[in-house]
Order: C-alpha cells, then sequence, then structure tokens
C-alpha cells in the first residue's frame, strides 16, 4: 500500500498552534494584499505567529507519519512535521524557519511537485498492484488547491480518505487498521 499525506492546521492543533477557525479574521490578514496596505500591522501578525510555533514540538500524528516515511504535502508553516523527522515534506505555504511564508495572492511552493508525487505515486501503485490512499488529515478543505490536489489523486485512482478530527488517535487507527503499525 502507498500512502501520501495531505496535511492542514488541524494536525498541529494538539500541539497549541491554532486553526485559522480558531483565530477569526487572521486568514484575510495573511495576503498579499492585506500586507502591502498594512505592513506594520502586517510584521506583527507575522512575528505572534512564529513566536507561538517557536516551542511547539510535533504530535503522536506528525511523528507517526515520520516514522512510517510517509510522504507529506502540507499546507502549514510550523516546521513540526521536518521536526518530526519526516524526510518528503512539500510546504505549499512555506516554513516560519525558512522565512519563506507564502501569502494568499502568492504562488505556492512545490505546488507542481505536489501534483507529480500523487501521479507517480499512483502510477507505481497501480503497476505494483497495491493500493494508493492520499490521507487528508486536519484540513478544512477551504482552498482551491486542496480540492485539486484531491480530484487529482481521486481521477488517478487513489482512495481518499479524511481525517478531520483527533488527528493523533485517528492516525494511529489508520495505520493499525491497515497493518502498518
Amino acid at each position: 500500500m502507498k500512502v501520501i499525506a495531505f496535511t492542514g492546521a488541524g494536525i498541529s492543533k494538539s500541539a497549541g498552534i491554532p486553526t485559522f477557525e480558531d483565530v477569526p479574521g487572521i486568514k484575510e490578514k495573511l495576503s498579499l494584499e492585506y500586507k502591502n496596505a498594512n505592513p506594520e500591522e502586517y510584521k506583527e501578525i507575522i512575528r505572534k505567529m512564529t513566536d507561538a510555533m517557536r516551542d511547539k514540538e510535533p504530535t503522536k500524528a506528525h511523528k507517526i507519519l515520520a516514522q512510517l516515511n510517509i510522504p507529506i504535502i502540507t499546507m502549514n508553516i510550523d516546521n513540526l512535521h521536518r521536526k518530526a523527522g519526516s524526510k518528503t515534506v512539500l510546504e505549499l505555504h512555506g516554513n516560519y524557519i525558512a522565512d519563506n511564508i507564502v501569502l494568499y495572492g502568492q504562488e505556492m511552493h512545490h505546488a507542481q511537485d505536489a501534483t507529480t508525487l500523487i501521479m507517480k505515486t499512483a502510477r507505481e501503485a497501480k503497476e505494483n498492484n497495491e493500493e494508493a490512499i492520499l490521507l487528508v488529515i486536519g484540513t478544512s478543505m477551504q482552498t482551491a488547491f486542496a480540492h485539486i490536489l484531491v480530484r487529482l489523486a481521486e481521477s488517478r485512482g487513489m482512495k481518499v480518505l479524511y481525517i478531520d478530527k483527533n488527528a493523533d488517535e485517528q492516525v494511529l487507527e489508520f495505520f493499525e487498521l491497515y497493518g502498518m503499525i
């Protein structure tokens, strides 16, 4: 079985990092338009966000994905997948450590790499008569690119499974169910 994880803020919630739903109005302030119109307030928002992420540790879900060497496509900038030891991490919105955060209205990092990874994984699974799964963890699916990735995976014959709540427990249950742990 071949698995790719596509993660959003929900995977990091139990590490103490709030989601956009937890901080009303923040998503609108993370746009290129807002940054250009309000540069000082934008700098302060980014400083507070990155300060809040610095001391956070990977969750059980991050650690399980790293332990199993599951390739990651993430919308998160929190660096927790890398901190957990994941080898393949495609950070669509950048990483606060690398100071390359992508704002709404800017081109994402690794978008082509993410689509290529899905197509390659689906093709290899088919050639080897294996099941291929895109495991969507903790994403609200509120971006167009999230929908593109899911549709691409489905069109290539991958099963798409969603873990919306309690990522730590449900990720463990998923891999136990499939006999990978």
